[in-house]
């Protein structure tokens, strides 16, 4: 967190304020934060992730439609992230990793990254899902974390 209180990091993450350990609460795992308390297990991220590299659906069940996907690995946006403090590129709804941190072989991939170094990547040439979640959260970077780029790259090399 940054040290000035009313700044953009420390209202973004402190508006309830959130302590690293609140994950681990009942109240905040019964709460609808949308875009912060997402819990699920590694196949299903995996899952997720599958269908979307599959053309958005796997065993009958649809998620997004094709040309959603497309606008998913399509750029909306590239710059310096004021709330990550880092530069983030962005398309409809998921990360798209930035060319010095590729997610792969393949420079489509697209997915996100979750507080602790959780993460999920969805790649379409390669018609693979990966989801990676974890017991004791990491406290940097998300796409930094090296243990879920480890088994990414154990992927690849296993396909």
């Amino acid at each position: 967190m940054q040290k000035e209180p009313n700044g953009l990091l420390a209202k973004t993450f402190g508006n309830p304020p959130v302590l690293m350990m609140s994950p681990n609460a009942r109240a905040w795992r019964a709460a609808e934060l949308a875009a912060a308390n997402g819990h699920t297990t590694a196949p299903a991220l995996a899952r997720i992730y599958a269908a979307l590299a599959q053309g958005g659906e796997l065993d009958g069940v649809r998620l997004l439609r094709p040309e959603t996907i497309e606008r998913a690995r399509t750029q909306e946006s590239l710059g310096d992230d004021k709330v990550l403090m880092m530069v983030s590129r962005i398309g409809l709804g998921f990360f798209l990793p930035p060319a010095h941190e590729p997610l792969g072989p393949n420079p489509r991939t697209f997915g996100h990254g979750g507080a602790g170094g959780s993460l999920g990547v969805a790649d379409p040439e390669a018609r693979v899902g990966f989801g990676y979640v974890m017991n004791l959260m990491h406290t940097g970077r998300w796409l930094a974390d090296p243990r879920p780029r480890a088994l990414l790259d154990a992927l690849y090399e296993g396909i």
